[in-house]
């Protein structure tokens, strides 16, 4: 993946879930081990942080939570904190949180302080509904029985499955996605274990029969799906390819940034050079030049019509 796509994607796509730059990634297996606290809350305000110091990017404002659950930490139940966070668009980016909105929280206490602050930033507060927080419960609950066992070897195994589970859940997807396939993502390009991480956890045949029949349950693609592609792809993969053209076919018009990895991945597999000259082109168009939304929009319909 080119440099200059993941600035356009980081300028453009503020996702306080999955973006949160430069700073490595913090799927929720490392959130789960490095949290000193794990709640899930309402936001009842957020105000202005009158004291603040000067550059304190990330504390110029006061979240208020209520605390409905504690699945790790000394807070309780019903019991109302104060965490710091910023409204202010930043690089990295941080905490995300919004008055009225349940959401899942890593935090740490402040030194000296009552109040807290989010763990790695925004990917440490997850804006979720309770049907989706109950499958993040879920997972951080198995998370945290894994981390007891005591035979690494045993371990090892049981973090792999987990990994897998959260893959087949679109509300986990990245969370296993990211570890099973960091390359695969854009975000590896801030990684500072990126020179030792990649494809840390082997998948066995089963697991992977597991990813390949969700990724062709879907009925779009999505940009956390490039991940699965890299771990379920097979020699001479027809199957996969034919799937993948049938796909961006139907959803290519809702594609920007993402629209080129697909092509590529398209490309690739197909072996055509007509397609790869095409997300080539795509590849090379400068980011900043007048009209590229309508140019990649473009260049997206040309390699449609080709398929």
């Amino acid at each position: 993946m080119k440099l200059k796509s993941f600035l356009l994607l980081i300028l453009t796509v503020l996702s306080y879930n999955l973006f949160a730059y430069p700073i490595s990634p913090m799927p929720l297996r490392k959130l789960i081990i490095e949290s000193e606290n794990i709640v899930y809350g309402e936001v009842l305000d957020i105000k202005e942080n009158k004291k603040v110091k000067k550059h304190d990017w990330f504390k110029s404002e006061i979240v208020v939570l209520k605390i409905h659950d504690v699945l790790h930490g000394n807070i309780k139940p019903d019991q109302i904190i104060e965490i710091y966070t910023s409204s202010y668009i930043s690089c990295p980016a941080p905490a995300y949180y919004e008055k009225g909105k349940l959401t899942l929280a890593f935090l740490y206490k402040e030194k000296n302080d009552d109040r807290y602050s989010t763990h790695s930033l925004s990917y440490g507060s997850k804006t979720l509904e309770k049907e989706e927080y109950s499958v993040y419960k879920k997972r951080i609950l198995e998370m945290q029985d894994i981390l007891k066992i005591k035979n690494e070897e045993e371990k090892h195994i049981q973090i792999v499955d987990w990994l897998v589970e959260c893959a087949l859940q679109k509300t986990t997807k990245w969370e296993g996605t990211y570890e099973l396939s960091p390359e695969s993502d854009f975000m590896s390009f801030y990684d500072r274990d990126k020179d030792i991480f990649v494809r840390k956890f082997e998948l066995n045949d089963t697991q992977k029969g597991k990813l390949r029949n969700s990724f062709f349950s879907q009925k779009t693609l999505e940009y956390q799906d490039l991940g699965l592609i890299d771990l379920i792809t097979k020699p001479n993969d027809k199957e996969l390819l034919d799937f993948l053209i049938t796909r961006f076919k139907e959803t290519h018009k809702d594609f920007l940034f993402e629209g080129n990895f697909f092509m590529s991945k398209i490309a690739d597999l197909s072996d055509r050079n007509d397609l790869k000259e095409i997300s080539e082109k795509n590849e090379k168009l400068d980011m900043l030049s007048e009209n590229y939304d309508q140019k990649t929009k473009d260049i997206l319909n040309e390699f449609a019509s080709k398929l």
